[in-house]
């Protein structure tokens, strides 16, 4: 049974901000590292902890929503993120913290999942654009965790920074217990037969274009700074303005591609994202100063921004009983992709910084020749 209009009302504000949560929870150890007293090496486990956590629950939650619905999803995650929060301030070990970082980025993998597959079913008429709306919320939960922990740190220790934190997943858990969602319409449904929509190689052709966008986000959120610093041998505070400017441009083209998206259609979203990338790569890649190359990768950034909400909304639109388990295999293909695309930038900086925006160049052309695939196959109804 659909919920009524204003239950779907407060249902979908209810889902960004469970995705506003997983902004904070997946920046929240980038923000802590600097105020832990522990070894580079270990730092290093620590940052990798909530990846693994999120990479294990996408690959495993996808059949479990279709089949037992959201609502029990999220309660779990969002108790999950919130006792880790609340436990972190206590542990002074390193394996007590490896475990908490595991355990919120369990809750993050799950809540990811979750509320792209809910509002993608509860959006039946415009899944692109809400979907680019809840991107939106994890840009601004991404922001949140790094700019408390930057305002607060005078006035506050970093553990009671972390109790306010907790507070954000104990409130949305405490909406999400209160209202009623969508009962799941795959209950009954045999495992193997769900999991036999994965045999669909538009699955498959959605999640290798989300592998080479995750790679691309990732790669340019680690390297934005850098290589503007490399490059113009600025100092490191006014280069990381690139990245700055990034990050404002992803949140605000998620906004404007809800109107791109009514105006378009999903796949000319898609090669419009892809031209608008290429066209940031080639500015900041062929300029040495500081004002081109900042505005070349916000440029980048906005060219970014719907192509990730954009095909999974093209993909709700294929599969729209079976958003969970679709969404959690593409989502695990993309967390792949995301954690290769820092490592490839690494390898492409070696002989030259700005060799680095060949990252966005080859990812931008890969996703226009993969939406042109999955459009193809998707007109003709070709499987």
């Amino acid at each position: 049974m659909t919920p009524v209009p204003v239950h779907r009302t407060a249902l979908v504000l209810t889902v960004n901000a469970c995705m506003f949560v997983f902004g904070v929870a997946l920046l929240l150890m980038g923000s802590l590292l600097p105020t832990l007293h522990v070894t580079s090496a270990r730092a290093g486990s620590l940052g990798s902890f909530p990846l693994i956590g999120i990479l294990a629950a996408t690959i495993f939650i996808g059949p479990v929503l279709d089949k037992a619905g959201a609502k029990p999803a999220l309660v779990l995650s969002l108790a999950l993120i919130a006792l880790a929060l609340i436990a972190m301030p206590a542990l002074a070990s390193f394996p007590a913290l490896a475990a908490a970082a595991l355990v919120y980025g369990l809750g993050g993998g799950v809540l990811n999942t979750a509320t792209n597959a809910l509002i993608s079913s509860l959006s039946a008429s415009g899944r692109g654009a809400a979907l680019n709306l809840l991107g939106f919320s994890f840009s601004l939960g991404a922001i949140s965790a790094p700019l408390l922990m930057s305002v607060l740190a005078g006035r506050f220790s970093s553990s009671t920074v972390l109790r306010i934190l907790a507070l954000a997943p104990l409130a949305v858990l405490i909406a999400v217990v209160a209202l009623r969602f969508p009962p799941p319409v795959l209950s009954g449904t045999p495992l193997r037969s769900l999991l036999r929509v994965l045999n669909h190689p538009v699955v498959w052709l959605i999640g290798l274009l989300l592998f080479f966008e995750s790679g691309d986000e990732n790669c340019m959120f680690v390297w934005a700074g850098k290589v503007v610093k490399d490059v113009t041998h600025l100092a490191a505070q006014r280069a990381d303005l690139a990245l700055v400017g990034l990050s404002i441009a992803l949140g605000a083209g998620r906004l404007l591609a809800a109107l791109w998206l009514e105006w378009l259609g999903g796949r000319n979203v898609l090669l419009l994202s892809a031209g608008v990338t290429i066209a940031g790569a080639i500015v900041a890649h062929t300029h040495e100063n500081f004002g081109a190359m900042t505005a070349g990768f916000a440029v980048i950034g906005l060219g970014m921004s719907a192509t990730f909400p954009t095909a999974l909304g093209l993909l709700g639109d294929r599969f729209p009983e079976r958003t969970g388990t679709v969404f959690g295999a593409v989502m695990a293909v993309a967390l792949v992709g995301g954690s290769l695309g820092p490592s490839a930038g690494g390898w492409l900086a070696t002989p030259s910084p700005a060799s680095v925006l060949l990252v966005p160049l080859i990812a931008a052309v890969a996703i226009a020749i993969l939406t042109l695939a999955v459009s193809g196959r998707i007109t003709s109804g070709t499987e």
